[in-house]
């Protein structure tokens, strides 16, 4: 049997016509006609019903395309991955990631990544909102907290601690709090996807806060830059606030009391093949990642 004549009566399967077919492997729709019929032969079975415009397999066509046409594309695919292997890497990579996440942590670990490997350019969607990934064309998606997503394979990145912080000025105002329950005698910049606040006691004491809110953003930044004014108390990511915290700007408490951490996660579609440019992005991260560890 030619695996050529084979490979031609897969794709006329595929295109829904020879003359389909032709035009998509840039022959004449006598050669196609040729390569199937000569298919026919050497098998000795009639494999389809054809026109120029249509055809319609029969019995014995429609299990043998079944049975070849997953060997044909676990071929391709072996191939596919052989080339991301040997050639350089290129192409487009669409990325989305929380908006404080990527201006605090993440951004830094992409431009490292864009250096390494100047032929892979990224498309970066930098949201506080869960946007839809298929729609969306992503690629690589980055999320904070739990996640379930049918066929997509969510990897844990990082388990993200926080801290409870406010300015010199507002404790000089309205006091230090030594524990939770005294939260609720101040007021409190919280963020939109984390409006209630979990502690756990130095002798595993569990508390639920849901203070005073003051204000309520979606963007981690703006509520860090509202505790340096001196407007409330706020319970952010390390990533946020460590650098204001070492120069002094915030203030840490109640340090026997830890803050419910948040994973966060690396997501990707749930594939057999994973493109080289987003497989090599994949694994740059997780590199980085290790070294927080």
């Amino acid at each position: 049997m030619n695996y050529q004549d084979l490979y031609i009566f897969l794709k006329v399967v595929e295109r829904g016509s020879f003359l389909s077919a032709s035009e998509s492997l840039s022959v004449p729709t006598s050669t196609v006609s040729r390569k199937v019929q000569q298919l026919e032969h050497d098998l000795g079975y009639k494999l389809m019903h054809r026109s120029a415009r249509k055809m319609v397999l029969t019995e014995a066509g429609e299990k043998f395309h079944n049975r070849c046409q997953p060997l044909f594309t676990e071929l391709e695919f072996a191939a596919k991955e052989l080339d991301d292997e040997l050639a350089e890497p290129s192409g487009l990579l669409r990325v989305t990631a929380p908006v404080s996440l990527t201006n605090d942590l993440l951004a830094e670990w992409f431009f490292k990544f864009m250096e390494r490997f100047p032929r892979i350019n990224l498309e970066l969607i930098v949201v506080n909102r869960n946007i839809d990934l298929v729609e969306e064309g992503v690629d690589v998606a980055f999320r904070i907290g739990d996640v379930h997503m049918q066929n997509w394979i969510s990897r844990p990145l990082m388990e993200s601690s926080f801290s409870v912080c406010a300015s010199d000025d507002y404790l000089s105002r309205r006091g230090i709090p030594k524990h939770p329950e005294e939260l609720y005698q101040h007021t409190l910049i919280v963020s939109r996807r984390t409006p209630v606040w979990n502690f756990n006691g130095p002798l595993g004491e569990k508390v639920k806060i849901a203070g005073q809110v003051r204000l309520k953003v979606d963007e981690l930044n703006l509520a860090a830059r509202a505790a340096e004014n001196g407007l409330g108390i706020v319970n952010l990511p390390d990533y946020v606030v460590e650098k204001l915290i070492s120069a002094g700007r915030l203030t840490k408490l109640m340090p026997s009391w830890q803050p419910h951490p948040r994973d966060v996660h690396m997501l990707y579609p749930e594939r057999k093949y994973i493109p080289g440019k987003a497989r090599l992005f994949i694994e740059f991260i997780m590199s980085q990642a290790q070294e927080l560890s």
